[in-house]
């Protein structure tokens, strides 16, 4: 039987009213709510640690966090803000992989970019391939992009700018004052500015970097398998940034708002159906 979720005044599921109902022992609400719950988990987790196994990982040993703390929740804040409390105290204690590892910091990122620009587009594969590698290219660099932050302010950008979450929600989130939070998203703004700035042509036509003349040097030094896309392949991955997104992005004054649009843009990951599988193994309350 598929629950239907309860809706809250926007439109949208009550997660607090599921909450309520799971804490009171209804098996189906916590399940509805754990399903609700855990495609955002795993895209905060993505984009944390550009790992889709890190992050299938992290996203089940949260949510586990979740179910066995829920009575905890007083509703003092969103369920959401409080589900992203728990994921952030989570991920910022995870140990760093080879991924995260790679990237040395915002000035190496971008000198590997400047160094490794070709001066036009690669030939030979068909246009599908094509726009497949492209995408990949785009999806791995700008996932990069957040692994040059430091893991604070990494979270404080993706809960300000990419989740959109006002200074008073990422301020519960993360578990500081909203000063601090409005200071760590500032700073993070700040770097991917200068990783942005006359380079990155998907927020600034007249910039000189483009995916496509990215793919080789992405194949070279193993960040690309033409074979095993990474990015392109999981669930809920889309086409290209859409065309509207990108001339949205274009007129953002503000290149770190500008480049905002297009993580925002998608995809829009979804869990893997492993995670809900291994979730309902570690927590039999879900099966009833």
């Amino acid at each position: 039987m598929t629950v239907q979720p309860e809706i809250d005044g926007a439109g949208g599921p009550d997660l607090e009213g599921l909450a309520r109902r799971a804490v009171s022992g209804e098996p189906r609400a916590l399940e509805q709510l754990c399903r609700e719950l855990q495609d955002l988990v795993y895209r905060l987790a993505l984009r944390f640690s550009s790992d889709p196994q890190a992050a299938a990982d992290a996203t089940q040993e949260i949510l586990i966090l979740v179910i066995t703390h829920l009575a905890e929740f007083e509703g003092r804040s969103k369920l959401t803000t409080w589900v992203y409390t728990i994921a952030s105290r989570y991920l910022l204690r995870t140990v760093r992989g080879r991924v995260e590892l790679s990237v040395a910091g915002p000035e190496p990122f971008a000198d590997w970019i400047d160094r490794n620009l070709a001066a036009e587009a690669p030939a030979g594969y068909d246009d599908a391939e094509y726009r497949l590698l492209a995408g990949e290219v785009r999806l791995a660099c700008t996932y990069g992009m957040l692994l040059t932050l430091s893991r604070p302010l990494r979270l404080a950008y993706l809960l300000g700018d990419l989740i959109g979450l006002p200074d008073v929600e990422g301020a519960q989130a993360l578990e500081i004052s909203r000063e601090a939070f409005r200071q760590r998203l500032a700073r993070a703004r700040t770097i991917m500015r200068g990783i942005i700035a006359d380079r990155c042509g998907l927020v600034r036509a007249e910039h000189s970097c483009r995916c496509d003349r990215q793919i080789d040097s992405s194949i070279a030094y193993g960040i690309l398998d033409p074979r095993r896309p990474v990015f392109s392949t999981l669930p809920g991955a889309t086409a290209p940034i859409p065309a509207d997104t990108l001339a949205a992005a274009a007129h953002e004054l503000d290149l770190a708002t500008a480049i905002a649009e297009a993580y925002r843009s998608g995809p829009h990951y979804r869990a893997p159906d492993d995670v809900w599988q291994a979730l309902q193994q570690a927590c039999p309350a879900l099966t009833g």
